[in-house]
């Protein structure tokens, strides 16, 4: 039998074991709210963009809107009406974006973009779809509000259209890509940057096998390039930049079709969704200097459903360079000195991306240090 002195000290663990073990359990529970700065990111991946807290939807078509009117207060912009009712402009410094009711076509420093829905009017004021608001005009104007930084992009991943028995819209888009390219490589490993092309040569690569190389080889980004093409249309010419659709919305070429079933359209997020947000920062540095540092005409940013980009691990977008079918800009693509001036625009772009990405970590990183100062959150 136990003595009484054993019987005593094993009463008096009985009561305090438990008191340590809640505190332990107490400190795992309280830890996320004072994590380390690997476990901030890690959080700050996952969590809902920070630029949708603050903004009220309200339902129009079925669908969640936000007024224009909040969005400018979150993102620090001015609303200054065009047109009472109809057209609105946002002002913020040199930034200026204009918007206009019952379109989607918005114009955004200059640059043409279409929106994933319709902006829409109601009791005298503008509102746009609330997956506008996070997935497309917070990343354009605000490329640091709204979604983590991401890293920086030390491996990049070109794709150049088609291939083998894939010609695309003639031997000519499978040949010039694949030109476009290599020459983009060179400039950006001169740059530095390690860069990986899903053919070398002229032969077939399919869809999903080009995004699994950009996955296996943890690409910081993906630029597939192409080449446009109207039949039996001398005069359409020009640039366009396409990102994978946000579920819910349909592509551009949707809009344009009498017949309203969409069989592409996406109800949940595929892979590369994830990284919406920088998709479209990427997309914009590549869509200015494509059409500034070209003077190309401008067709646009716009959405898509590509095959090409919908399981990518990273942000990636989908680069039409010029209509192969037109009597004046058939004639430039043709050159190696435009082809070299592609290029460029499209390295540069790449730079510019890297350059917003460099600014955004650095703007996270000075709001951690002014809470460590402040006392507000402990490391």
């Amino acid at each position: 039998m136990p003595s009484a002195a054993f019987l005593l000290l094993r009463l008096l663990l009985t009561l305090i074991v438990p008191v340590g073990g809640q505190a332990a359990s107490s400190a795992r529970r309280s830890a996320p709210t004072r994590p380390t700065p690997s476990r901030a990111v890690t959080a700050a991946t996952r969590s809902t963009p920070v630029s949708t807290a603050a903004v009220p939807s309200k339902k129009l078509a079925g669908r969640d809107y936000v007024s224009v009117a909040d969005v400018a207060a979150r993102l620090g912009l001015t609303p200054s009406w065009i047109e009472r009712g109809s057209r609105l402009r946002l002002v913020a410094g040199s930034d200026r974006t204009d918007l206009k009711a019952n379109s989607r076509e918005a114009t955004v420093n200059g640059l043409r973009v279409f929106l994933g829905d319709a902006v829409l009017e109601s009791g005298g004021q503008l509102y746009v779809s609330r997956v506008d608001y996070e997935r497309c005009l917070t990343p354009l104007l605000r490329p640091s509000l709204g979604a983590a930084a991401q890293p920086s992009p030390k491996t990049i991943v070109l794709d150049p259209g088609h291939g083998g028995k894939d010609n695309g819209t003639s031997v000519k888009e499978k040949t010039y890509a694949l030109d476009v390219a290599k020459r983009t490589k060179s400039i950006l490993q001169a740059a530095g940057y390690t860069v990986v092309l899903t053919r070398e040569g002229d032969t077939y690569v399919g869809l999903t096998q080009r995004t699994s190389i950009a996955n296996a080889r943890r690409a910081g980004l993906f630029v597939s390039i192409h080449f446009n093409a109207v039949p039996n249309d001398s005069r359409t010419s020009g640039v366009e930049v396409f990102t994978f659709a946000p579920r819910t919305q349909h592509a551009a070429s949707w809009w344009g079709l009498s017949k309203k079933d969409d069989p592409h359209l996406e109800m949940k997020d595929m892979p590369v969704n994830r990284f919406d947000h920088w998709s479209v920062v990427l997309a914009q540095a590549l869509h200015r200097r494509l059409v500034v540092d070209l003077k190309s005409f401008d067709r646009g940013k716009k959405l898509a459903h590509w095959g090409v980009l919908r399981q990518l691990d990273c942000p990636g977008v989908l680069l039409e360079c010029g209509f192969l079918t037109s009597s004046v800009e058939a004639k430039k693509i043709a050159t190696a000195a435009h082809r070299q001036k592609l290029a460029a625009a499209i390295a540069a772009g790449i730079r510019d991306y890297a350059a917003a990405g460099q600014k955004s970590r650095a703007r996270s990183s000075a709001a951690a240090a002014s809470l460590r100062r402040k006392g507000s959150v402990r490391f």
